[in-house]
């Protein structure tokens, strides 16, 4: 079985060093999440977090609809597209972040940041280290982040899907949504939530990849064109949306956002992540070199959901293999990944 090998992960439930200045008077709402104060796990609470299947880890939450592993290659492509990010953006954030979360002199209140679906944490981590005066709060559906976090730092286990989320209205400048399509049964509900939790001013972000095949600005769109890597991206979405009633979003965000009524200043951005070492400028063939390994990894993880929708193993395979050889010899695609970021009035 695949785990999580990084001694920064383990069977933890609650990070924090108990040090941060937040921690005794925090606003929590009056329903308290489970995942609040919680310690390390022991060996018989393991299953209640993770399940093996087909030599991969998964979470074994009943109300998550999350489909993909959560061991260590999957972790690594989340640090992979992590780095992607920060390669790509120059940042570890998009819009008017520095503003709204850099000293002032005219400090009347503790910053805070909220990380939903945070994953292996390696975005609080950055943000914190950044912006050290800001408090984040991250959560995930199980326990793979480090387990020695900032001081500034806290980790929690929570399904997005329990709402409301302990804290009180109002209580942060920043909530982050980064990749969390397949973990949210209800997206504008998750979204409802947000505009709770943000102050006035507040601003949230959301990235999420297209659930699509990738784009070649050189080459007119044509079903013959890549059909491996067509065929992989229309077999997920056919595949999530069998075996969870779910479609996979991410240009309808800006709509959701718009729809909610509740922001303003909203800007939603299509970016062309290049795929593979074809560009010439130099940080964009690092970017494509890491998609293009992203890419192939994320091949690996969507496996054990399309097995899950009645393909053999055999069939994936060979499916993956043409995938990847598509991925390798193809030159000029580009993942999309669709951002948005909008202010609270």
């Amino acid at each position: 079985m695949a785990v999580p090998t990084d001694p920064t992960h383990g069977n933890v439930r609650y990070n924090g060093n108990g040090t941060d200045p937040v921690d005794e008077d925090e606003m929590t709402s009056d329903s308290e999440s489970s995942s609040f104060g919680l310690d390390e796990l022991t060996d018989e609470e393991f299953p209640e977090h993770f399940s093996e299947r087909d030599g991969r880890l998964f979470h074994s939450s009943p109300t998550s609809p999350y489909p993909l592993p959560v061991d260590t290659p999957e972790q690594e492509r989340l640090t992979m597209n992590h780095d992607i990010f920060r390669l790509f953006f120059g940042s570890h954030s998009i819009g008017p972040v520095a503003d709204l979360l850099g000293d002032s002199p005219n400090l009347l209140r503790q910053k805070m940041v909220l990380d939903m679906c945070t994953g292996n944490g390696k975005w609080p981590i950055a943000m914190a280290q950044q912006f050290p005066r800001a408090h984040i709060r991250a959560f995930d559906i199980v326990p793979i982040a480090t387990r020695y976090p900032p001081e500034n730092v806290r980790f929690e286990i929570h399904d997005v899907n329990n709402i409301p989320f302990r804290w009180r209205d109002g209580t942060f400048d920043l909530v982050n949504a980064r990749d969390i399509a397949m973990a949210v049964h209800d997206y504008r509900a998750v979204l409802q939530e947000a505009v709770r939790l943000l102050r006035p001013g507040g601003l949230f972000i959301s990235y999420e990849w297209a659930p699509h095949s990738p784009i070649n600005l050189n080459v007119p769109p044509s079903p013959n064109y890549i059909p491996a890597i067509r065929h992989l991206h229309s077999s997920v979405n056919a595949a999530f949306h069998l075996t969870r009633n779910m479609q996979i979003l991410s240009d309808q965000v800006r709509r959701y956002i718009v729809d909610v009524g509740a922001f303003t200043d909203i800007t939603a951005t299509e970016h062309l992540i290049p795929i593979g070492d074809w560009h010439t400028d130099a940080m964009l063939k690092e970017v494509g070199l890491l998609t293009l390994e992203a890419n192939k990894r994320y091949g690996d993880s969507v496996k054990p959901l399309l097995m899950e929708a009645g393909w053999t193993g055999t069939q994936v395979d060979g499916l993956l293999e043409d995938y990847k050889q598509e991925l390798d010899n193809t030159i000029g695609l580009n993942s999309v990944l669709v951002t948005v970021y909008a202010t609270k009035a």
